[in-house]
């Protein structure tokens, strides 16, 4: 498993953007490869939730996958690399997204799908008393109801992409404790 120093001189990684959640990188462009965002876990999240954040990330798509209706509409961008102090997932190049729909001052309209998903969202919340699901609901809607430069509609895949899931630094370190052998 690699680390942070290691990723960042083999990909000559460039700061990106600062994050409550570790700073993130961008590597360089490399022709015919996609480009990476590096979450290095240096900030108010330690190393040690790197497991919980991507414990969350992969719940997060599966809780889409236990449901058809949004599963057709909602995809949530997986890890392509875990390593010991950073998550690397694809970097997507989108001008439109979520926010865009409300707060430019001369919005574009939104795709018809935004409604539908929006709607069966807020239907499929509040059925679950486990805590994992009822926190995991709290931050998807942050990605999928606020208006978020995280989430975009993807015209190819007819859905939309949850590119940067929203925790915050405490709902993590919850995830990790409701995780934790014996907790459930």
């Amino acid at each position: 498993m690699r680390d942070f120093a290691t990723l960042h001189s083999e990909l000559k990684l460039k700061p990106f953007l600062e994050s409550p959640l570790g700073a993130l990188y961008l590597s360089r462009e490399v022709p015919g490869e996609s480009r990476l965002v590096v979450r290095h876990f240096d900030g108010s999240l330690p190393s040690t939730m790197v497991g919980p954040f991507v414990a969350l990330l992969r719940s997060a798509q599966q809780w889409f996958e236990r449901n058809p209706e949004l599963e057709r509409l909602v995809s949530v961008e997986q890890p392509v690399e875990v390593g010991s102090d950073f998550v690397a997932r694809k970097h997507h190049l989108y001008g439109v997204n979520l926010a865009s729909y409300t707060e430019w001052d001369e919005p574009p309209a939104p795709p018809p799908q935004l409604a539908r998903m929006q709607k069966a969202f807020r239907r499929s919340l509040g059925k679950s008393t486990d805590p994992r699901n009822m926190l995991l609901e709290k931050v998807l809607a942050r990605s999928l109801l606020e208006a978020t430069a995280k989430t975009y509609f993807d015209d190819d895949e007819e859905r939309f992409i949850v590119v940067d899931l929203k925790p915050t630094a405490d709902e993590v370190k919850r995830w990790a404790a409701l995780s934790a052998p014996g907790t459930r």
